[in-house]
C-alpha cells in the first residue's frame, strides 16, 4: 500500500494517487512516510485501521478447514488492539500530516483535507474490530 503508492505517484506526479493499506500492513512499511515527507511525494494514504490481522484471521480459517484442523482462538499476535495502533501519531512523528476519521460523516472532510495538501496525507479510518471467527487467545502468541 504505502510503498506503491509511492511508486505510483512518482511515475505519474500529475495524478492523484491514493494508496489503502491494512493497519497491520502498514507495520511492515510505515517507514516509508518519511520517505515520501522527505522528497516531497504527494501521495495521500488511507490506513483501514480494524485493530487486527484480518486477512490472517481468513487464511488461518480456510488453512484449518482444509487439513480438519478444528476452530480455536487466533493467536494473540493477531490481535493489534493493544496497544492501539494511532496511525496520526505515527504519521506526523514521520513528516507526513493526518487525521483519523471513525464515522462516516468524517469521510469527506478528511478527503478534502487529503486531495488540498499539496504533499503527502495520511487519513487513519478506524473500522470496528472484527475477528474472523475464533475469539483471540490473549494467553501469549503461539
Amino acid at each position: 500500500g504505502i510503498p506503491g503508492a509511492l511508486g505510483v505517484k512518482l511515475a505519474h506526479p500529475d495524478k492523484t494517487v491514493i494508496g489503502f493499506t491494512g493497519d497491520g500492513g502498514s507495520m511492515y512499511t510505515i517507514q516509508a512516510l518519511w520517505t515520501a515527507a522527505r522528497h516531497g511525494i504527494g501521495a495521500k494514504f488511507v490506513v483501514c485501521n480494524n485493530g487486527g490481522y484480518r486477512l490472517l484471521d481468513l487464511n488461518l480459517l480456510e488453512y484449518w478447514k482444509e487439513r480438519g484442523i478444528p476452530e480455536h482462538p487466533f493467536p494473540s499476535s493477531f490481535d493489534l488492539s493493544r496497544p492501539a495502533l494511532h496511525f496520526v501519531e505515527l504519521a506526523r512523528s514521520l513528516g507526513v500530516p493526518a487525521v483519523r476519521v471513525s464515522t462516516e460523516q468524517e469521510i469527506g472532510p478528511a478527503l478534502d483535507l487529503a486531495l488540498s495538501a499539496s504533499g503527502p496525507f495520511l487519513i487513519d479510518w478506524v473500522l470496528p474490530h472484527a475477528p474472523a471467527a475464533p475469539s483471540v487467545d490473549r494467553r501469549c502468541g503461539q
